[in-house]
């Protein structure tokens, strides 16, 4: 894989972080084996609106349940309504930038996380860290990896980077930071030190299939391939049905070519077979059928990658090659004429300053 596809994996990853717990001891569990629904929220966001402040803490564990349920408009509901009574309520305000984010709206998000950054952590900024207890620390943590997060959404990669260290200093054996770490050493073009930190994390949560395919990853950005292969051997035996596992691994072997070329090829194959939606194995897989003269067989994967990423010239451009290989001069120049409105509209989207805009931003 390329190291702009890489990073665009790392980025898409960040919803699926920040989902830590919220809340501790008895609330969790009373989060936990509660079932919620509708009306218990409608009413309980009536009670907060009208100031009825008595069941805070209920409310709070009431949030986490929709949270863990993915039912983001009905926790941000529930949160700002909190908020409006309660401003500086640190479990809200984090609560609430995590379902604005989830909802697509990260500028929502970004000023209610460091709001909540800003609030766990005013000892450690008044130097009174010895009064900050571990479960401070640990939402503190929660708050700044959630704030790294949407800062790489948006690609001010720099500022995630220090918010990302700041995290893992405050909580080294929080898995997310640590992670998250991995991540923003990652995307600013630090494999090594990105290594670093999935280890860090891989040790804290030794199952996890994510942590183990970015250390491969970062592993290959780091010119260690053959510890990069290894790591993606282990995956893809402990844990088969990890589709970026077999993708990873496949185009590795591809990249190392020769006799591991067929493997590669197989491996991708099994990535598409669990994922049809991996454009990267798609797309691998087409030009890799193309190099081995199979051009009938890359037509195929080369259309599904045009369908999951039309504004890519790369598919269209290996479509072109195939049809002219097999003769279909018409399909080729058709192909052709994509790719070259593609690059012409990719010309056209600049920002107001000159600048072109990056697809994460977007």
């Amino acid at each position: 894989m390329s190291a702009r596809a890489l990073k665009s994996i790392f980025r898409s990853c960040g919803l699926a972080l920040c989902c830590g717990c919220l809340l501790s001891g008895a609330q969790t569990i009373a989060a936990q084996t509660v079932a919620v629904s509708s009306d218990q929220v409608a009413e309980t966001v009536a009670r907060l609106k009208l100031g009825q402040l008595g069941e805070t803490q209920s409310a709070l564990a009431l949030g986490q349940v929709l949270l863990s349920e993915a039912r983001y408009p009905e926790a941000y509901e529930l949160f700002a309504a909190l908020l409006e009574q309660l401003p500086r309520e640190g479990v809200a305000l984090y609560g609430a930038s995590l379902a604005a984010f989830n909802l697509g709206r990260a500028a929502e998000a970004e000023p209610l996380a460091r709001h909540a950054v800003e609030i766990y952590l005013a000892p450690v900024n008044a130097n009174l860290s010895a009064s900050v207890s571990p479960e401070q620390r640990r939402r503190g943590a929660d708050a700044l990896v959630l704030l790294a997060v949407i800062l790489g959404s948006r690609g001010a990669d720099n500022e995630a980077l220090k918010v990302s260290e700041r995290a893992v200093a405050l909580a080294p054996a929080n898995f997310d930071a640590q992670f998250t770490l991995g991540r923003a050493r990652y995307t600013v073009g630090d494999s090594a030190a990105a290594v670093l930190a999935f280890r860090a994390a891989l040790a804290l949560l030794p199952g996890d299939a994510r942590t183990r395919f970015f250390l491969a990853t970062a592993l290959e950005g780091a010119d260690k391939l053959d510890e990069a292969l290894s790591v993606y051997r282990e995956l893809v035996v402990s844990q088969p049905r990890v589709a970026n596992g077999h993708l990873g691994l496949g185009s590795l072997l591809l990249k190392r070519g020769g006799a591991e070329t067929e493997k590669g090829i197989a491996e991708l194959q099994t990535a598409i077979s669990l994922d049809p939606n991996l454009y990267e194995a798609q797309v691998g897989l087409g030009r890799a059928l193309l190099s081995q003269k199979r051009a009938e067989e890359s037509l195929t994967p080369l259309r599904r990658a045009a369908e999951l990423a039309p504004t890519n010239p790369e598919p269209h451009y290996q479509l072109a090659l195939a049809y002219r290989r097999l003769g279909l001069t018409e399909k080729a120049a058709a192909e052709t004429a994509i790719v070259k409105r593609i690059h012409e509209a990719r010309r056209g989207e600049a920002a107001p300053n000159g600048r072109e805009i990056r697809p994460e931003q977007q």
